[in-house]
């Protein structure tokens, strides 16, 4: 399932390669898991992604979806479609018998005759087959056989917002904000009517303000859970990941780490997800705690966090080893008007390492070249400002995502002064394509042992901004 390619020598950053059989895909690792909410992610629908590179990993929260569409219509829909391709196949079935039939019965009157090549015509809808949803979330949303599914329990909407959990359910907050209570035998029931690629295990969100004996309470209901969750672990609940506890408290952590690492040599959990992290800690203090932990984790199985984390945020996670990262930080940027002007640090890096590549054509391609820029652009651009009102410019001179081809600041503008949501379709589509970039430019950096160097350009870019 998980492949490490490479291991940075500066740090513990590391390429890795995640395949996800049940969509048949294979993400480059670190990479970017895309925030969806309510529906699909945000102000796009499918085909707006399919032009982005890399956005192949979803994220869907339980508490957006648990009352619309919830667990019936879910499984009326999953009936329906079961019921359809049923049908279908019994049709195909049968024409495939006539077809049988009909070449027997023309082989029987050509006996004797001279036989020519034949040549078979495969049926037109045969090359989809394998790439075919037949149900779940996936065919309920319309997303098709390109994108996968990672299910938590978290809500990204309303990270560090805590209600209390009991032994037996999981208090979780609905998009309303609304206190939501459900069972971890009924989010298992929902991961199999979801059908994700990848199911987080049931957890409650430890809060660092809680007493002691609270936090060990809240974190054996969830080993107890994660044990339930990998009984009902099944096919179409996808690879199961176990939630880790980066709390402050060193004792607690490490005492749930050795009974977590003890269920996950058998061989039954398939990856990790950070919890309690991004709820205010400062960033020395989340580095700290990542890297006690995944010096104790097992290499082979990949690690992921969550949480709305700025582009130096998560070059701190990568560099303690962190492969995915679940993040709505365009989604963030779209709803205040900003654009994200990622002005690529690694053209000297690129340069100084040309002569030592061996397959140059290999590097990723620099879109974001702006060697001919004769002012500061900064790296965060407000177009509500009235100074973008005349700007005939694309959002980055030289991106290639579809609202910098086709439209100007000056036109996103006048969208957001006149309140037309196209402005928030083409902010988001561009946030997030330069978001991706951001993410081939590490991979770069890490292929090529310059992580550090990386680190260093986009913080000070970041620091520029707030110039």
């Amino acid at each position: 399932m998980f492949e490490i390619t490479h291991e940075e020598e500066n740090t513990e950053s590391r390429l890795g390669k995640l395949t996800l059989p049940k969509s048949s895909i294979t993400l480059e690792t670190p990479c970017f898991i895309c925030s969806t909410q309510r529906g699909f992610v945000r102000h796009l629908t499918p085909d707006n992604l399919l032009n982005i590179p890399d956005i192949e990993l979803l994220s869907i929260n339980l508490p957006q979806i648990i009352y619309k569409p919830g667990l019936t219509t879910l499984k009326r829909f999953n009936k329906y479609c079961q019921e359809k391709e049923s049908s279908i196949e019994l049709k195909e079935k049968e024409k495939t018998n006539k077809k049988e039939q009909e070449k027997e019965n023309e082989s029987n009157l050509k006996i004797g005759e001279k036989k020519g090549i034949e040549i078979e015509i495969e049926d037109e809808n045969d090359n989809n087959k394998q790439n075919q949803i037949k149900d779940g979330l996936k065919r309920y949303y319309g997303i098709g056989s390109k994108h996968a599914l990672f299910l938590k329990i978290r809500n990204s909407e309303f990270a560090g917002f805590y209600y209390p959990s009991t032994d037996e359910k999981i208090a979780c907050c609905s998009s309303e904000g609304t206190k939501i209570f459900i069972t971890p035998s009924q989010y298992m029931e929902f991961a199999s009517e979801i059908n994700p690629d990848i199911t987080v295990s049931p957890a409650i969100e430890v809060v660092g303000n809680n007493k002691r004996d609270k936090i060990e309470k809240q974190v054996k209901r969830s080993l107890k859970w994660l044990n339930l969750a990998i009984s009902k672990k099944t096919a179409r609940t996808g690879s199961l990941f176990a939630v880790l506890y980066a709390i402050e408290d060193p004792k607690i952590r490490n005492k749930y780490l050795d009974q977590l690492l003890k269920i996950v040599k058998n061989g039954k959990v398939d990856g990790f997800l950070f919890g309690c992290l991004f709820l205010n800690e400062s960033r020395i203090e989340r580095k700290k705690r990542i890297s006690e932990i995944t010096e104790l984790l097992p290499k082979e199985l990949p690690r992921s966090i969550v949480g709305d984390a700025t582009l130096s945020q998560i070059l701190d996670c990568v560099e303690k080893g962190i492969d995915l990262i679940n993040s709505s930080f365009p989604l963030k940027l779209t709803e205040l008007n900003l654009v994200l002007n990622y002005q690529n640090p690694l053209q000297n890096l690129r340069s100084e390492n040309k002569n030592k590549s061996e397959n140059e054509n290999e590097d990723i391609e620099i879109e974001n070249e702006n060697e001919n820029k004769k002012q500061f652009e900064p790296l965060l651009m407000n177009l509500r400002n009235i100074k973008y009102e005349d700007d005939h410019k694309p959002f980055v001179v030289g991106c290639q995502c579809f609202a910098c081809k086709n439209h100007t600041r000056q036109y996103v503008y006048h969208l957001i002064s006149v309140r037309e949501m196209t402005a928030m379709i083409l902010m988001n589509l561009h946030n997030i394509y330069q978001y991706s970039l951001f993410f081939k430019d590490m991979r770069w950096a890490i292929k090529n042992n310059k992580f550090i160097q990386f680190k260093e350009a986009i913080e000070t870019l970041e620091k520029s901004n707030l110039k």
